[in-house]
């Protein structure tokens, strides 16, 4: 499962992915505040508009800036990336190292 769904009360609420760049996952949220387009394919999944997480302040310095695109299942990562996928598209993959983030 290349997305899985974060629920709240059963109510799906955005879709979480393993991100090989970070080495752990990120969620896009389809409901709330703030929230992302997302074409209903789990096996070909496009969210719009991008996802920049950042943490300044990681001792990590590549974990400080992940900014990416998910069209079509593929990850394109966008240059501002601190990590050493930066500027590089990859396949969305089904692996899971940590248990997979949740609201």
């Amino acid at each position: 499962m290349k997305l899985k769904p974060v629920t709240d009360n059963g109510a799906t609420i955005g879709y979480s992915f393993y991100c090989p760049g970070c080495d752990h996952g990120h969620v896009f949220w389809t409901s709330g505040a703030m929230t992302w387009s997302f074409n209903g394919d789990v096996a070909s999944p496009t969210f719009s508009p991008s996802l920049l997480n950042t943490c300044p302040n990681h001792p990590d310095p590549k974990q400080r800036v992940c900014h990416l695109f998910l069209h079509s299942g593929r990850l394109q990562f966008r240059s501002d990336c601190t990590h050493d996928l930066a500027g590089q598209t990859v396949d969305l993959i089904d692996r899971w190292p940590d248990p997979p983030v949740s609201a």
